[in-house]
């Protein structure tokens, strides 16, 4: 092997560090001096620079340590041997700059010139002092060192470029009203800041969690055949789904999920809003068009039928003058004014609670009993009720409406006791809730399921709307009611507040 091309291969291997080297650059003033610098120092040339195309200008980047003080200027892009190189995208080696007009020499003392595009982004000059500087074999390592730049500078801007994305992204992201989130192998891969908001669940917390322990138990199952229902054509766009909250509170989420490739995995991004509220409204709507629904059944039966009696005994009343038929009237007036009353107060409790008191249990229960017609029924109210978190007026109405379905159905000598409920775990405290018992004849098994019901009632001169009243109250405070046997036989109403 020649000297020659022990050289020009030791050229090429440096050359190939310097791409090596290239992939360390953070930005490109320091991809170009890199460059320059090897152009300097492996392919040993006089003087060198480096221009980029900047608005139909070749505007300097990099230059040698050679070039003098004043340098060379900003050229446009069709002028001189530059110009003509980038244009072309071709290589121009030089042997004398003098004899030609179209060179213009960066400085008069220099010779001949080699000018090689930089890609598409500019154009690189290497000048010599002595004329036929530049070979074959310096234009070819010239074009190899510039490829590197060229690359190097490629990277660069798309890394800034992907950077610039992945902020304008992750702004996007971090900012959006709904949640979002990436679900791989198990777990939560991303989560932004208002799945932390819905769940409860800090980010942390979140990235070591699966989606399935935050979905409703009753929704799992659903939600999985809708989650792996994303990777084919047929599945659904999107999907209401429950969840649970730190605290248990149930959500719904109106969720939009498609299958991405993430890493070397399968996963899926999913973004979710809450609908909670839409859900609620509508079924406030639903609950008021069943109370307009009601009226409507009242008024033109329950409501009539007293009417028609009462029309009936004043037209005997006026027949024969006989008292007894004003006294009968007045009883289905009475009745009337009755239906009209819980009519009333059904379509009141018919809304949900917004502010609510810490109350002492055993003084509203007291209070509703004082106002109950009870004849020689007794109250007894066992310890530990404790305090409880709602409204006054409603929870004092649940309390009368249940007295007075224990002295309709049990009698008016019936013993009714309110206390707390108490939890399996620890039966010496108080669980959060109360129950009312009494001792009157029960109610059956078949029946449980009809209490509750608008309208249904076993009494004689019964409404049937007390028990309701009671379903709305329970409702609109978001506890929960259940009936039950009594330990001595009568009925038992649970009412679990927690």
């Amino acid at each position: 092997m020649t000297d020659e091309l022990r050289d020009e291969n030791r050229k090429i291997e440096e050359l190939h560090e310097v791409a090596s080297r290239m992939q360390a650059c953070d930005s490109k003033p320091e991809a170009y001096r890199l460059g320059v610098e090897a152009a300097e120092e492996i392919l040993e040339f006089d003087i060198c620079g480096i221009d980029e195309v900047e608005d139909g200008s070749l505007v300097p980047q990099a230059t040698s340590t050679e070039m003098p003080a004043d340098g060379y200027d900003t050229i446009d892009t069709d002028t001189g041997l530059a110009g003509r190189t980038y244009r072309r995208g071709e290589s121009f080696s030089i042997p004398d700059v003098r004899a030609m007009d179209a060179a213009e020499p960066i400085q008069d003392e220099y010779r001949s010139i080699l000018s090689v595009p930089v890609g598409d982004r500019g154009v690189f000059q290497a000048g010599s002092r002595e004329t036929d500087a530049f070979d074959e074999d310096d234009v070819r390592l010239a074009e190899l060192l510039m490829s590197h730049v060229g690359e190097g500078v490629d990277r660069i801007e798309s890394q800034a470029a992907l950077r610039e994305s992945e902020q304008k992204y992750r702004t996007l992201v971090e900012g959006s009203h709904d949640a979002i989130f990436i679900h791989g192998d198990g777990s939560f891969e991303f989560v932004n800041d208002r799945v932390a908001e819905l769940t409860g669940y800090d980010r942390e917390e979140l990235l070591g969690l699966s989606v399935w322990e935050l979905v409703h138990e009753d929704d799992r199952e659903r939600a999985r055949e809708f989650f792996e229902g994303t990777e084919s054509e047929d599945g659904a766009p999107h999907e209401e789904i429950r969840i649970r909250t730190d605290r248990g509170e149930v959500r719904h989420l109106d969720v939009s999920v498609q299958t991405i490739s993430y890493g070397d995995d399968t996963a899926y991004l999913g973004s979710a809003r809450d609908v909670t509220d839409r859900r609620e409204r509508e079924r406030t709507v639903k609950r008021q068009n069943e109370q307009l629904r009601e009226f409507t059944s009242v008024v033109s039966h329950d409501l009539r039928n007293p009417l028609n009696v009462a029309q009936g005994y004043l037209d005997l009343a006026r027949e024969t003058g006989d008292p007894e038929h004003f006294e009968k009237a007045e009883r289905a007036l009475d009745r009337m004014e009755s239906l009209t009353g819980e009519l009333l107060e059904l379509a009141r409790q018919g809304h949900d609670v917004d502010e609510t008191e810490r109350l002492d249990l055993e003084s509203v229960v007291r209070r509703a009993w004082a106002v109950v017609s009870t004849g020689e029924a007794d109250l007894v109210v066992a310890d530990g009720l404790g305090r409880l978190d709602a409204d006054e007026n409603r929870l004092r109405e649940l309390f009368e409406n249940l007295f007075r379905n224990s002295i309709d159905h049990a009698g008016r000598d019936v013993t009714v006791e309110v206390g707390p409920l108490c939890g399996p775990a620890a039966a010496d405290r108080p669980a959060e809730g109360f129950y009312v018992v009494d001792d009157g004849p029960g109610i059956t098994e078949s029946e449980r399921e009809l209490v509750f019901e608008r309208g249904y009632t076993t009494a004689e001169d019964g409404s049937g709307f007390g028990l309701a009243i009671v379903d709305d109250i329970v409702d609109a405070h978001g506890w929960d009611v259940a009936v039950r046997d009594g330990d001595a036989g009568g009925v038992r109403f649970e009412i679990t507040t927690g």
